[in-house]
């Protein structure tokens, strides 16, 4: 059931709403997840949304869901489309404050719009790994086309101050690597251009760098040496 709690009061978080509570909806919150305050930011399937990534709806008043193994689920209230909220009375427990700017992003794709009095200052901090550049194909004992890697921040930025190590290494595949391992990033970009595949075959790269998130390239068909 919704409660009234010290903190955030129910919906003064809301700064504009669609006629006719039209921007409202009844939800049914999974059990075990504790009290939610009213401002919590929730995922479709209606639980806490802790990293803001995926937050869809926002709580209208908080909801007491009971503790872990309670099983009995309860209904809320939430925000869930054509509506501006304040930024800074949104709960977002322990989110930094790259991720209450995703979790505005998010919402934006709801049509919740945030505002705020101060809003919130990137970090460009590194996150992420992704392949901007990979073969598709090759020959086995030839050099491939360069494998480029680029770190990245939670909203996909390239990290220009990064010099972190990043290693390539095979994710799959028949036969060995060669022209991989650890490169350290010049503004944010690795660069291995002397890679080559040992045996015909389809393979998948990865790339790896401490405390960032792991890419794997698509399948890269490596043709036998002399069209053998």
């Amino acid at each position: 059931m919704e409660i009234n709690l010290k903190g955030v009061r129910n919906a003064e978080f809301l700064l504009s709403e669609a006629g006719g509570q039209r921007s409202r909806e009844l939800v049914v919150l999974p059990a075990g997840q504790g009290v939610l305050p009213a401002g919590a930011l929730l995922k479709a399937d209606n639980t806490a949304a802790e990293d803001g990534a995926e937050a869809v709806k926002v709580l209208y008043g908080a909801v007491d869901t009971g503790e872990p193994g309670t099983e009995m689920p309860s209904k809320g209230t939430a925000v869930v489309r054509d509506a501006e909220v304040f930024g800074e009375m949104l709960s977002y427990g322990n989110a930094t404050d790259d991720q209450k700017l995703l979790s505005a992003l998010s919402l934006a794709e709801s049509g919740i719009i945030v505002r705020w009095t101060k809003k919130p200052v990137a970090s460009n901090t590194a996150d992420n790994l992704k392949f901007s550049s990979a073969p598709a194909a090759g020959t086995a004992g030839v050099v491939v086309d360069p494998v480029v890697a680029k770190i990245k921040d939670i909203f996909g930025g390239l990290v220009t101050g990064s010099a972190a190590s990043v290693t390539l290494a095979k994710a799959t595949g028949p036969g060995n690597v060669v022209g991989g391992g650890a490169k350290a990033a010049v503004n944010g970009v690795v660069t291995w251009d002397a890679v080559t595949f040992s045996a015909a075959g389809d393979y998948t790269l990865k790339i790896t760098a401490a405390g960032l998130g792991e890419a794997i390239t698509e399948t890269i068909t490596i043709a036998a040496a002399g069209g053998a």
